[in-house]
């Protein structure tokens, strides 16, 4: 690329650059800075005010630098986020440097108060940088909602407001942007998003950036401005710095590469340059942000690449120039960079890769298909040919010899007469073990690291000790924000799944779905577009609730309420503005919408032997219009927990025209464990619901096309499985929110049958449990070969006879996957483990649990749920049975240590006949549903005693149902346990949401053993007492049963 002379501060980022792209440890690389500046700043005295000033602008320089580069690492929307999370600073490390660094500079005052260029200049570049990477960060905490980044972001506000009072005085554009920015993402974190072309275009440092992509050619620079200039001028004015900064990383990627290709990068990037710059003219700015100094901040930008523009920013004459210590910072840090680098062997990039291709040619030389089964150790035989060829363990065994039955594998083999070589077909006699190779692979193996599972770890909020303390509610936070926050905290993102209406009171329509209507979307088929519109996938996870009933109640121009310094100039609500055409466009055309109304609910069970009838099997006869005793529950909790009626006769109306018999008219219920989907699906036909707006809205159709046996969803998929009368099982994988992207189609060959179907939260993999205690793995996004475990491949070959796989269950932060047998022999139940990636699994031998056989009321296995160990406390594994003596019991995997889950209190008995149950998503509470439809939460689950406390009232069961189904949702940023069921017979569905909330966010405390009053803290519920003693047992002891639990 012919050019200029390349400037000092040029050769600096290029030498950055080579050390920090695509690095691993970014979030170390931050910690031993921040950690570095903290050991130096303690010899600092308070009369050497330029040593500290030094310091901090170093400090400011060099995480500047990584930001920039992990700006530039962030995937598109479109991109799988799984693939680039190694690369990824974490989102805590991200926001935590942010505060430290506003902290040192209020701390500061004294010493740096005479530094305008640290303020205006360092500290401003590199907010603007880092609070870029937060709002668009694909991977925020899964255990953070909406509010809580919303209560993070406002801490920064707040201090960065005490960075303007201790500092008063006119302030540098930058940093003036840098308050604007952190004031909207602390009143919503998804406001300061990118405009859609950039967001699905805008390439990464996977790649390369030249030639230019068209997303940063003028015609689309000059998209990002309307010509009008109406819209948010800050997301137009980020989103042009975004250009700027890929248009300069282009050159300086070009320059580091070594690039020798002609590019006309030069030219490329000063039309580029220009374009942002006559858009910038076009920008409507409030009066209070000086236009000039907008100009300077990205002028300098580009003369890093292109020093013919025009330079505008203004040089503090009355000290030295401090860009010195801006070339000095980033030389320190490439020193750094290049030692860490040496110390650890290139970051252990090529020692891991050199060990991963050893092992990987170990496996593939044992089994050229590739097809390496777990936890199964590898084997390399020469055989007695002319040629001596190498033959693996894994080929033996597919030509029907064994090489060895026992764990010691023999070194030498006598082969049957008639075998010949699978490489020249000669005659052969002999295969004897190359017993060096089995050796390398065996102590290689250990030394390769789990890399997936490292990079999903790290950006989980579990790596730090202490939890931010919740900001106080005076001062920062505007008067607009509670109702921003509840009515239209998702004006600024698209839908996922088809329209929501957040921003109106939603109108009641009829209370059934007519099939001829045009509301009613039809029978469509998986690979036919949905009748609802539907956008792109999105990257963060954001609430599908609709606005409270006291927000419903209030019209949708409520937003001149808001805070006038969130009103942009000209208003984002602007009738010109994109928001408003689509709450118009929602208002237009909203579908007809069921209206929920209070009924008496009944129950429907169904007998059944076949496999081809559902799980519907009773013991007595199901009364009819009986509902849970709700008497002891106050009026504020029943009020508080909205029960709301679906018509589901458009789901039957197809089995009119097929003449089968009452399982394929039973209606299944399914709620999805990491979104607020909901199925209510038959044989023939699978609604999809959306359960979090005020009534639930139906959201798709899909036509199974054959008789579908299970049914699964989650956040963008559906996963289903259907069948033929000769056990020929197909499973099929929907994209719901693309309709385009065709369907994902495995044909199952083995004559298993499935029991249970399992979706993880990152939507990578479909799990499927089988007969033969066999699971099979299923690539959710891409047809490939499914990986198949069989859980008791250790202890025989053959698992012909082996008990069912009869639950599948991801925990709750996605990285471990927990399934259950239940021997019919014995009665024994076992549980295995997964960890992400997947790839092995483990009996969690400590777990096992007897129960006896043979009861006169036994349906088996109803769940087994892992939570994973936080905050100093241990990892739990919950087991419930409806069975007449199966307690339902937490277990720690660790030590085997047990406890019962029961109550003495006759009327709120909590009993061993469990339909369901699930770990909150925080993993401090725990929620089950009986026999009788009582909602129980238990809390304190590592305490003695724990609370168990009945917070609603449902439908009452007479056996293990799959019509009834239950799951923890986050709606509108608040907790809901949410519960379904539906009654064939009277082709309706019911779906109730049931508030919790805990005691930390009301400052109660949460000691074990006492049981506080409702009112106290706004959790009106009714509490058990006395308090629950837990019972301890022995690891091999039986628990023993309780009498006169059966219900006759």
């Amino acid at each position: 690329m012919a050019g200029p002379t390349p400037s000092s501060l040029f050769l600096r980022l290029t030498n950055t650059w080579r050390a920090l792209v695509l690095r691993s440890d970014v979030d170390d690389i931050v910690l031993e800075l921040l950690g570095r500046f903290s050991l130096e700043k303690i010899y600092v005295s308070g009369s050497d005010r330029d040593a500290h000033q030094h310091l901090v602008i170093t400090l400011l320089s060099q995480l500047k630098s990584i930001f920039d580069i992990q700006r530039l690492t962030l995937p598109a929307d479109n991109t799988h986020v799984g693939w680039y999370l190694g690369f990824l600073i974490s989102w805590e490390v991200a926001l935590r440097s942010v505060e430290f660094v506003l902290q040192t500079v209020v701390e500061g005052r004294e010493t740096l108060w005479e530094h305008r260029s640290l303020r205006e200049r360092y500290l401003a570049d590199f907010l603007l940088s880092s609070l870029r990477v937060l709002a668009l960060h694909p991977k925020a905490p899964a255990t953070q909602r909406s509010r809580d980044r919303r209560e993070r972001f406002a801490r920064i506000h707040s201090l960065l407001e005490q960075v303007f009072d201790n500092y008063p005085g006119p302030n540098s554009f930058s940093l003036q942007v840098c308050k604007e920015m952190t004031n909207q993402l602390h009143l919503d974190p998804d406001s300061l998003g990118l405009p859609p072309k950039l967001a699905s275009e805008l390439p990464n440092l996977t790649s390369e950036l030249y030639p230019l992509p068209p997303c940063l050619v003028p015609a689309s620079i000059a998209a990002i401005v309307p010509v009008d200039g109406f819209g948010n001028w800050l997301v137009q004015y980020l989103a042009l710095r975004d250009v700027s900064q890929f248009v300069v990383a282009a050159s300086i990627q070009y320059a580091a590469n070594k690039e020798t290709r002609e590019m006309r990068l030069q030219s490329c990037s000063a039309r580029s340059r220009n374009a942002v710059l006559t858009a910038l003219d076009t920008l409507r700015v409030p009066p209070q942000f000086s236009r000039v100094e907008m100009v300077a901040t990205l002028s300098a930008m580009f003369r890093i690449v292109l020093p013919d523009t025009l330079e505008l920013s203004r040089h503090d004459t009355a000290g030295p120039r401090v860009e010195e210590f801006e070339l000095d910072a980033l030389d320190a840090l490439f020193t750094r960079l290049a030692a860490r680098q040496i110390i650890h062997r290139v970051s252990d990039r090529e020692m891991v890769h050199n060990v991963s291709q050893v092992v990987r040619k170990i496996i593939l030389q044992d089994n050229p298909s590739g097809q390496f089964v777990p936890n199964k150790r590898p084997g390399i035989y020469a055989v007695n040919c002319s040629d001596c060829h190498l033959v693996g363990a894994s080929q033996l065994d597919l030509t029907n010899i064994s090489p060895a039955s026992n764990e010691q594998a023999e070194t030498k083999i006598q082969l049957s007469p008639q075998t010949r070589c699978l490489y020249c077909q000669e005659p052969i006699s002999i295969a004897r073990e190359v017993s060096t190779i089995r050796h390398a692979w065996e102590l290689l193996e250990p030394l390769r690291p789990d890399a997936d599972t490292i990079n999903v770890e790290r950006h989980l909020p579990t790596q730090f000790q202490l939890r931010p303390p919740r900001p106080q509610t005076s001062g920062f936070l505007s008067p607009g924000y509670n109702a921003l926050a509840m009515g239209t905290e998702r004006l600024h993102e698209p839908e996922a799944y088809g329209p929501s209406y957040p921003g109106r009171t939603v109108l009641p329509g009829p209370t059934s779905v007519d099939p001829g209507a045009s509301s009613y979307p039809g029978l469509v088929s998986p690979q036919s577009p949905s009748h609802f519109p539907i956008s792109l996938p999105l990257r963060h996870e954001q609430s599908r609730a609709n606005m409270t009933a006291d927000c419903r109640s209030k019209p949708p121009d409520d937003h001149d309420k808001l805070d006038p310094a969130f009103l942009t100039d000209p208003p984002p609500f602007s009738h010109d503005s994109p928001v408003f055409k689509r709450l118009q466009h929602n208002t237009d055309e909203a579908p007809s919408i069921h209206t929920p109304r209070s009924v008496p609910m009944a129950t429907s069970t169904e007998k059944g032997k076949s496999k081809w009838r559902l799980k519907f099997t009773t013991s007595k006869k199901a009364p009819v219009g009986v509902s849970g005793d709700s008497s002891s529950l106050s009026s504020t909790v029943l009020e508080a927990q909205k029960l709301e009626e679906i018509s589901l006769a458009p789901l039957l109306s197809t089995q009119k025209h097929h003449g089968r018999g009452k399982p394929s008219k039973s209606i299944n219920v399914h709620l999805s464990q990491s979104s607020t989907l909901a199925l209510f699906w038959t044989q023939l036909l699978i609604h999809v619901w959306d359960v979090a707006t005020s009534p639930p809205t139906m959201m798709r159709v899909v036509l199974p096309e054959s008789t579908c046996i299970l049914a699964t969803v989650a956040r963008t998929h559906l996963a289903y499985v259907i069948g033929t009368r000769d056990q020929k099982l197909t499973l099929r994988i929907v994209n719901l929110v693309q309709p385009t992207i065709s369907v994902v189609e495995y044909r199952i060959p083995s004559t298993l049958w499935c029991k249970s179907i399992a979706i993880d939260r990152e939507e990578n993999y479909v799990v499927i449990g089988f007969e033969n205690a066999t699971v099979r793995f299923f690539k959710a996004k891409t047809s490939e070969q499914p990986r198949e475990d069989r859980l008791h491949a250790l202890l025989h070959r053959d698992c012909r006879g082996c008990p069912s796989v009869d639950t599948l269950a991801f925990s709750q932060d996605g990285l471990a996957l927990l399934a259950s047998t239940r021997s019919s022999k014995t009665g024994l139940v076992q549980t295995y483990s997964w960890r992400f990636p997947f790839h092995t699994f483990q009996e969690l031998a400590t777990c096992r649990y007897s129960i006896p056989l043979h009861e006169s009321e036994d349906n088996g296995l109803s769940a087994a749920i892992f939570r994973p160990g936080s905050d100093g406390e241990e990892t739990l594994v919950c087991i419930t049975t409806w069975t007449q003596s199966g307690t339902p019991v937490l277990i720690q995997p660790q030590d085997g240590h047990r406890s019962e889950i029961k109550t003495d209190v006759r009327h709120t008995k909590l009993g061993t006949r469990i339909q369901c149950a699930a770990f909150s998503p925080s993993g401090r509470d725990l929620v089950m549903v009986n026999d009788k439809g009582y909602v129980f939460q238990v809390t304190n689950l590592n305490s003695s005693p724990m609370d168990i406390r009945r917070v609603a009232a449902s439908k009452e069961l007479t056996a293990k149902t799959d019509s009834f189904s239950m799951s923890f949702m986050t709606i509108a940023d608040e907790d809901y346990v949410v519960v379904a069921w539906a009654d064939s017979a009277r082709a309706t569905g019911w779906v109730k949401k049931i508030p919790i909330t805990g005691r930390e966010s009301y400052g109660v405390p949460d000691t074990p053993g006492i049981h506080y009053d409702s009112s106290s803290y706004g959790a009106t519920t009714e509490f058990l007492s006395p308090p629950v003693e837990l019972a301890a047992t022995e690891r091999i002891r039986e628990l023993p049963t309780e009498n006169g639990d059966v219900i006759g």
